[in-house]
């Protein structure tokens, strides 16, 4: 699976503060419109899309979008797309340390990088539009103080961002503090532990928390239970292992913690609908 510093160019080291925007257009349509699946080690990217739409290839799947809206893509994750001709837009990129540093004065603004993500724009969306035209502009400028507007401007689209996807989630009012700096830190924790075979309880365990209190910061801030969002990611990084790895599925199935590889293989089955071989098969059909 190619790892690219941006599409197209090999990988390189970038320092803590490293912010880039770009249209959509310079990169896309030289191309012919189709930004094969790849990845960024260390990079977060959001699309602003302000006209036209097309796929987004994530975990082995496609999902169709249509502009205006923004597609979030976190670091590390496998990527592509194909793109409708007359898409145009804005592709900010910023390295994973400058997200964790925000998200841990407001921890609402890491749960928007947690997985591939489409998040439709409506009216509001304008601010976003904007603010991504600011920052490409001020990217190719010289002016007093840009790295400092750079940075601003990437925190209000950030935060622009959070707010319209809790809205379009249906969390148009604001979750209280503690309980969304409590899901960001059991976030943090399954990215750290989720190939160790931990079960909710001791996660919480870990967290100092009861499994009831996780359980109610977890359904107040996204809605789901912490047991699926465990399972999401063990779903995502079993998809694309499967991908983009020679591992046979017990192979897969160990890695990924579980010490039985025919409940890994029901664990998958239930949720994607198909086995774990049937999906790789499909995929490389």
């Amino acid at each position: 699976m190619p790892r690219f510093f941006l599409y197209g160019e090999a990988e390189a080291k970038t320092d803590e503060h490293f912010i880039h925007a770009e249209t959509l257009e310079r990169r896309s349509q030289p191309s012919g419109w189709q930004i094969r699946p790849h990845a960024h080690a260390d990079l977060n990217h959001m699309f602003v899309i302000a006209t036209g739409g097309g796929e987004l290839l994530a975990g082995g799947e496609r999902e169709a979008f249509t502009a205006p809206c923004l597609l979030l893509i976190p670091a590390g994750e496998v990527h592509g797309f194909i793109w409708h001709a007359d898409s145009q837009g804005h592709v900010v990129t910023f390295v994973e340390p400058m997200l964790r540093g925000l998200a841990r004065r407001e921890p609402g603004l890491g749960a928007l990088f947690t997985r591939p993500s489409c998040v439709p724009l409506g009216r509001d969306g304008a601010d976003c539009l904007r603010l991504a035209a600011l920052l490409e502009a001020e990217m190719g400028g010289g002016g007093v103080g840009r790295s400092l507007l750079v940075e601003a401007a990437l925190t209000a689209l950030l935060v622009h961002a959070w707010r319209i996807a809790r809205l379009t989630a249906g969390g148009g009012g604001a979750a209280r503090g503690p309980r969304t700096a409590l899901v960001t830190r059991y976030r943090d924790l399954i990215e750290a532990h989720y190939r160790e075979g931990w079960g909710v309880a001791r996660f919480a365990d870990e967290l100092g928390v009861t499994p009831g209190r996780l359980r109610a910061a977890c359904m107040a801030v996204t809605g789901h239970p912490p047991i699926d969002l465990l399972h999401d990611r063990l779903l995502a990084e079993a998809k694309r292992t499967l991908l983009y790895s020679d591992l046979g599925v017990a192979e897969v199935a160990f890695a990924l913690g579980f010490g039985d590889p025919a409940y890994f293989n029901r664990f998958f089955t239930s949720r994607v609908g198909c086995s774990p071989g049937r999906f790789r098969q499909g995929a490389a059909g």
